[in-house]
């Protein structure tokens, strides 16, 4: 059960508010699964926590990614279409610099200089990689490689 919430920081509970099903796609398989439902009794917004293997917003599990972006970095046979190889690569170099400043958080290796090995070496790191609690700036680092596929990891800011 979840003792904060991470939207409001409210220290109350969270309590569960029903389930939705997600497909998730690994390989040539689709499982449906069944995803729990939080709500906040301060703020009344509800949460969802996925598992590891599951991307926000994507349907192919974390490793399928990741071993589509390794195939295609490295020349391999791609189990997956072009189009959607060609927008998780854009996406993932879009996002390479936030990764590498959560690698040199967690105190990870230096990269090498050239693109595509630098690329190849993240995603090994990538797949190795597990959630961890740790201090604020080790949970920011957490939230990149854990949402390593997101659009933006910065909030827009509004002005008045």
């Amino acid at each position: 059960m979840l003792e904060q919430c991470p939207m409001c920081g409210a220290g109350t509970r969270l309590i569960r508010h029903g389930f939705y099903s997600r497909y998730a796609l690994f390989k040539d398989h689709c499982y449906l699964l069944d995803i729990c439902r939080y709500l906040c009794r301060s703020c009344k917004k509800t949460l969802s926590l996925l598992p590891w293997m599951l991307l926000p917003r994507f349907q192919n599990t974390r490793d399928s990614v990741l071993g589509s972006l390794r195939n295609f970095l490295t020349n391999k046979p791609i189990l997956l279409c072009r189009q959607l190889v060609s927008f998780y690569h854009h996406r993932f170099f879009k996002n390479i610099p936030a990764i590498i400043t959560a690698l040199r958080e967690m105190e990870w290796t230096p990269l090498p200089g050239d693109e595509k090995q630098r690329a190849i070496k993240i995603v090994d790191r990538l797949l190795i990689t597990t959630p961890c609690d740790s201090t604020s700036s080790g949970q920011y680092a957490n939230r990149i490689l854990t949402n390593f596929m997101a659009k933006s990891f910065y909030h827009p800011t509004t002005s008045l």
